[in-house]
């Protein structure tokens, strides 16, 4: 954030100053005291522990004041509800009057979200553009106002992930950071334990679409229901994308190949095509890289510099990691990313082509797939069924829900209750030229396999 004296913060916020005149200098903002820097303001949020506890080390660290329900022994501003108050502060320094604001570019979407934010962050910042994006997964009510104020002074877009896990959830963070461009990179089953549908899913995704001004672009998938585009609303530019060519899609793919080097295919707007390269694998990652070829046409760069964009692309650890570990066994670990039914079907689908193409073993080890209601030992089964159809050799579950993969999949199973007891268990089950596969949802932590497997096979 822009430097901003700590009494037109408190004003700001409608906050109370204790222990200070409020001449000092807030540089930047933290909620977590072991991160706070010189010159930042520490929120200390109340929750299962007070983080009034942690505002004396903050000071130690170089906090100039802590935002706080009561004054404190040190420089505090005093607020009724803190994550309201750094919401409110992220939401003023979009609309400093002293300050050029950046576009804001919002994404949202049941999967994919990451991949595209770190492909439209490539392409722009391949085309000179300064940007700032989401790190982690900080795409909720706290993290993206972080995110907001953790952008330099020098933003000209703000790449910012939404995320939902209820009704609402998007418009609020819309309305912090109101977005000019917005991306829906999917909708397919996911959170629906708080959900309760697929289209109160859709619809919760869709307040980005609603939230865009007039003059604002969407960029979104084909085929997705209308309450996730608001096709009622007047937009100054809407592309549709898919991953073949389809009527009613304005950038499409062909083409898909892949090698050592990672993945290419080739990208179709309107008459033009161009072909392109990026150093990720799976298939499966084709529509989060046009949707990001999506947001980035809408900003004004064209096709061609998109391409150039996606050639540099690094994305997020242990999401779709590929690397060898000793005996030549291959492993594609997707360990850390959101597992959805769709996301699992495609990954195994990707995994089962390229264990084949290359006469490998496949052996998939798959945790569970967290929060989807009353439908999800459904879902489970399914993955069970398509492991069983696309000749999964030896499938590994890891913890409770895994085991509904077993009901359907008739193949050689291992049953583990959690990551830590199948980090030994799978690297004593694995033979020389394997294509192991490891997807899950995050509570299931199987970077912690994916870790050991690192230490105990590594290539000497």
């Amino acid at each position: 954030m822009r430097p901003a004296a700590l009494r037109e913060v408190a004003l700001v916020l409608g906050a109370g100053l204790h222990g200070t005149d409020g001449g000092a200098e807030v540089r930047g903002t933290a909620s977590d005291s072991r991160q706070v820097r010189g010159g930042d303001l520490f929120f200390a949020f109340q929750g299962r522990i007070d983080g009034a506890a942690f505002a004396d080390e903050a000071f130690r660290r170089g906090a100039v004041a802590t935002v706080a329900t009561r004054p404190l022994d040190g420089p505090t501003l005093v607020v009724n509800d803190p994550i309201a108050a750094l919401q409110d502060l992220a939401r003023w320094s979009l609309r400093r009057p002293d300050v050029e604001a950046p576009a804001v570019v919002g994404i949202t979407g049941s999967v994919g979200k990451t991949t595209t934010k770190d492909a439209l962050s490539a392409v722009l910042r391949s085309a000179g553009v300064k940007v700032s994006a989401t790190v982690g997964n900080l795409n909720n009510e706290i993290g993206l106002p972080l995110t907001v104020l953790a952008a330099g002074a020098n933003t000209e877009v703000l790449v910012l992930e939404m995320g939902a896990t209820h009704v609402g959830n998007v418009a609020d963070l819309c309305a912090i950071a109101p977005p000019r461009y917005g991306i829906l990179t999917a909708i397919a089953p996911a959170h629906l334990d708080s959900f309760g549908s697929l289209k109160a899913l859709a619809a919760t995704k869709g307040e980005l679409a609603a939230s865009l001004p007039p003059e604002g672009s969407l960029v979104s998938p084909l085929g997705v229901p209308d309450v996730a585009v608001a096709p009622e609303k007047d937009l100054a530019r809407r592309i549709v994308f898919s991953a073949k060519r389809a009527g009613g899609a304005d950038l499409w793919a062909s083409d898909f190949a892949e090698d050592e080097g990672g993945l290419r295919f080739v990208g179709h707007l309107g008459g033009r095509s161009v072909k392109i390269r990026s150093p990720v694998f799976g298939t499966h990652l084709v529509e989060p890289l046009l949707a990001a070829m999506g947001g980035a046409l809408a900003l004004g760069l064209d096709l061609e510099e998109t391409a150039r964009g996606i050639s540099r692309l690094k994305r997020t650890g242990m999401r779709g990691d590929v690397y060898r570990l000793r005996d030549d066994v291959l492993v594609y670990d997707d360990s850390y990313n959101a597992a959805s039914p769709p996301s699992m079907a495609a990954v195994l689908r990707y995994a089962a082509e390229t264990a084949g193409r290359q006469g490998r073993r496949l052996v998939v080890v798959l945790g569970g797939m967290f929060e989807l209601g009353a439908g999800s030992r459904t879902y489970h089964r399914e993955i069970g069924t398509l492991a069983n159809d696309l000749g999964v050799d030896l499938l590994a579950c890891v913890g409770d829900e895994a085991r509904w993969y077993a009901e359907t999949f008739t193949g050689a199973t291992l049953f583990y209750p959690d990551a830590a007891a199948a980090a030994s268990g799978v690297s004593g089950a694995l033979e020389p030229g394997d294509y192991l596969i490891v997807k899950g949802s995050r509570g299931v932590q199987l970077d912690t396999l994916t870790r050991q497997l690192k230490k105990s096979l590594a290539l000497v």
